[in-house]
């Protein structure tokens, strides 16, 4: 009967037991995720415009003077020097009026000069009273005109000289000289005649010039004024080009200047960069994309795109607590930096935001948290983990 007894009593609290073990809550595994430390810098933002290159110096190579044609002195589309020799006019009229000029303003020294000596004798005679002081005056203002004709006749032979050299059309500076647009034998020259002769551009360096609204100016005029007043040695190369081809331009450019006034017709105002053409690639004429800084933002968070959840119009980040559990913090997004964004909010410095697994990390749940490698674009387009995840930004 006691055995009997026992025998309840353990199999009741054997149920018990068991009961209670069944009903004792399973506690869940640790969630993993990636998570990507907040980086703090002096960030440059920069935007995308199109907009068309031109010659550093552009020149329409006109003919001064009224002639035939004589000489083609250069290839067409060839780099030319300073100075170089593009055209030459028949030169023989302008010599010939040269030479005249030239003996006019000897006869015209050798005049004066004869009247310089009878003013000495006439003035010693009019200093004994030999003479009346009308007959000085007279030899005085007949001297003071002959001089006054030397310097007629000079100013006409080095008009001469000027018209003879304008027979010789000279490159203005180093660039690419373009189509000819006379022929030998033409007439050429100004008044209604064939004048422009052909356009030389000057290619290294180029000039970008492009267009932004007055928004985009208003937004960045700080930044764009502290750049025109830095020295030019100082200015950072931060502009880039991606050609119609769509390849990337591989030399960087320099903000030159923002133009005095806003269009009042497109509300825009033009800005203009400068580019190395070492090897001629660029040409005026040319389209492109330019990406230039508008706006310098001090001390700004940066967290990876991915890490960033939209929900409801607004947006948060899940940060890595000290035991292992996350907690969303709300942000305000501000402007990309690459694989990178900008954010504002309740946040520090070398906190830590889940990137990946961030849908499966409920706020004060425990996660296992692996460093995020950030993916860079390989060779074929795909991507490849990156231990560089810092944007590019500025000290």
């Amino acid at each position: 009967m006691k055995f009997r007894i026992y025998a309840v009593v353990f199999f009741a609290a054997t149920g018990l037991f068991v009961s209670c073990k069944k009903s004792a809550p399973v506690e869940a595994p640790p969630v993993p995720v990636t998570v990507a430390p907040i980086i703090q810098n002096d960030v440059i933002v920069s935007n995308q415009w199109v907009g068309l290159l031109d010659g550093f110096q552009n020149s329409n190579i006109q003919a001064q003077v009224t002639g035939y044609l004589l000489t083609q002195n250069y290839k067409e589309g060839s780099a030319v020097k300073k100075g170089d020799i593009l055209f030459t006019i028949d030169p023989r009229p302008f010599q010939a009026a040269f030479a005249q000029a030239e003996a006019d303003y000897a006869s015209s020294v050798a005049k004066a000069q004869l009247q310089q000596l009878t003013l000495q004798k006439q003035t010693q005679l009019y200093q004994t009273k030999v003479i009346s002081e009308q007959e000085y005056q007279t030899s005085y203002q007949n001297t003071q005109a002959s001089l006054a004709n030397v310097a007629a006749s000079q100013a006409s032979m080095q008009a001469a000289q000027v018209n003879l050299d304008y027979c010789t059309i000279r490159a203005p500076f180093d660039g690419v000289a373009g189509l000819a647009q006379a022929q030998i034998g033409d007439l050429v020259g100004p008044g209604g005649r064939v004048s422009s002769l052909t356009q030389a551009s000057q290619i290294d360096p180029m000039k970008m010039n492009f267009f932004i609204t007055e928004a985009e100016y208003l937004g960045a005029v700080e930044l764009l004024q502290r750049v025109q007043n830095q020295p030019e040695e100082e200015k950072k190369a931060r502009f880039s080009l991606q050609l119609a081809n769509g390849s990337s331009y591989p030399e960087l450019g320099k903000f030159d200047f923002f133009n005095r006034q806003v269009n009042v017709s497109t509300g825009a105002i033009q800005i203009t960069a400068i580019f190395p053409n070492p090897n001629g690639v660029l040409r005026p004429g040319l389209f492109a994309k330019i990406t230039a800084p508008v706006q310098e933002i001090k001390g700004a968070l940066l967290v990876p795109q991915k890490a960033t959840v939209e929900m409801q119009g607004n947006y948060f980040v899940s940060v890595l607590q000290p035991d292992d559990t996350v907690k969303p913090v709300f942000v305000k997004l501000g402007p990309p930096q690459g694989q990178f964004r900008v954010v504002s909010g309740s946040l520090q410095a070398g906190e830590k935001v889940v990137v990946e697994g961030i849908e499966k990390a409920r706020p004060g749940m425990k996660v296992s948290a692996s460093a995020y490698q950030m993916p860079t674009a390989s060779a074929t387009g795909a991507a490849k983990p990156s231990t560089s995840p810092a944007p590019e930004t500025t000290k």
